[in-house]
């Protein structure tokens, strides 16, 4: 990296040697200049920039072709942060094949759930003057709500509910915000709106769910979760009956006429890791959903897995294992798993892949176990993003056996594990069942 000797007005160049880094690379934080000049040696194309709404108004934008580097010069009406800067071309060089985006709207890079808080430090705060910003988000992380009014900023109450920041007041909907579960339920309902309407980025894809099972009896339960899901322009179902036969024609009527269907038989015997294999080589979906037989899944759980895709910009995006039916104890527990960040686990249950990202890694291992882990650990050795969302759309089936995953009740019910329990199967009120 060079740098001009004047770094308050002077021009700033970085130079990389590969495009990764500039998800993690870091500068002096102090950096500030009006023209920043970016050289990416071995960027595919032209590199590209969209400011956050936050930014000064950008004046100018020149990306081209250099001595084999690209090089992207930005000049701006005011000072910006290098540091912000450099790690918005990056995260947007990185996206092309994730969102494109729409204009006049709120950026959703800046104004998104990640980094919310289930619990909170202070009580319910006043609607702070000014534009949606980053900073002005990460000040109300802490409070238990905002209260807007009529007179409130539109742009910013748009931007606060994308964030997740639980909102209350005139014409918003109800809620108990003095329990975490409903002010987290509250949270959600907002952010889907406030994303849909204002987001800046299309996050529809089509998409295809890989659904392995070798238990015929849970065939009817596993497909009405299929049929639930709702807010999804292309629906694929690409069923993988492991070890017995699926009438075509009863799969096709139990999910709906608005879901493609296909059937990949496997013989008993075979690798679960080639079950999964199979059935994802048949897919025809840019993206890829595994789901499990025995779990159960909110309608918005497609939706709200590509809009966690779209702000996140990870190549791999699921929800926590949050809430476990523990079917023995006919008891259901709320683990407290940090959720709206970058991670390395989430459940496999639940794992979103960009299919050309699973090619790229060598697609799902010849494993009888471990099937999931393998593939996160592939994503994150060649250098993909983990991304967990929320986990109030998906409840996890324990039983006393069945499982890849092994694991006693007593594990399950450790207090220092466990969050919250109710007697019974209590899941989400987003669940609707």
């Amino acid at each position: 990296m060079s740098e001009g000797p004047d770094r308050t007005a002077g021009p700033v160049e970085v130079r990389f040697a590969d495009l990764l880094e500039l998800r993690s690379y870091a500068v002096p934080t102090d950096g500030r200049a009006a023209v920043v000049r970016v050289v990416v040696e071995s960027a595919p194309g032209a590199l590209s920039l969209v400011p956050r709404p936050d930014w000064p108004q950008l004046r100018s934008l020149r990306s081209r072709r250099v001595d084999g580097a690209n090089v992207l010069t930005a000049r701006f009406a005011g000072p910006v942060s290098v540091v912000d800067l450099i790690a918005e071309i990056g995260r947007q060089a990185v996206w092309p094949r994730v969102t494109a985006a729409l204009p006049e709207r709120l950026d959703v890079r800046v104004l998104n759930p990640i980094g919310f808080r289930p619990a909170w430090e202070r009580g319910i705060v006043d609607l702070p003057s000014g534009p949606p910003t980053r900073d002005l988000v990460e000040s109300l992380r802490d409070a238990q709500g905002v209260r807007v009014g009529p007179q409130s900023e539109s742009r910013t109450v748009a931007g606060l509910a994308m964030a997740g920041v639980p909102l209350v007041g005139p014409g918003l909907p109800d809620a108990d915000l003095d329990d975490p579960l409903a002010r987290e339920e509250h949270s959600l309902v907002l952010r889907r709106a406030a994303l849909d309407e204002h987001g800046s980025v299309r996050w529809q894809r089509p998409v295809s769910v890989l659904l392995a099972t070798r238990r015929p009896e849970q065939l009817e339960f596993a497909l009405a979760q299929v049929a639930r899901q709702r807010g999804v322009d292309s629906l694929q179902l690409v069923l993988a009956p492991h070890g017995f036969e699926a009438d075509e024609a009863t799969v096709r009527a139990a999910v709906g006429p608005a879901v493609d269907v296909r059937v990949v038989p496997a013989a008993a015997d075979t690798v679960f890791g080639d079950v999964l294999h199979a059935a994802a080589s048949t897919a025809d979906g840019d993206v890829l959903l595994k789901m499990d037989d025995d779990d159960w899944y909110a309608p918005d759980v497609v939706a709200d897995l590509l809009r966690a895709r779209a702000y996140s910009g990870a190549e791999l995006v699921g929800m926590p294992a949050e809430f476990h039916y523990l079917a023995p104890r006919d008891l259901t527990v709320k683990r407290g798993h940090p959720t709206e960040v970058y991670a390395r686990f989430v459940a496999g249950g639940t794992m979103m892949v960009d299919r050309e990202v699973l090619r790229e890694v060598g697609g799902f291992r010849s494993v009888r176990k471990y099937v999931d882990a393998q593939l996160l650990t592939a994503v994150t050795a060649a250098g993909g993003a983990i991304y967990r969302t929320h986990g109030l759309g998906y409840v996890l089936r324990r039983n006393e056996s069945g499982h890849t995953w092994q694991v006693d009740m007593d594990y399950l019910l450790d207090p220092a594990r466990v969050e919250r329990t109710w007697p019974g199967f209590s899941p989400s009120r987003l669940m609707e069942l």
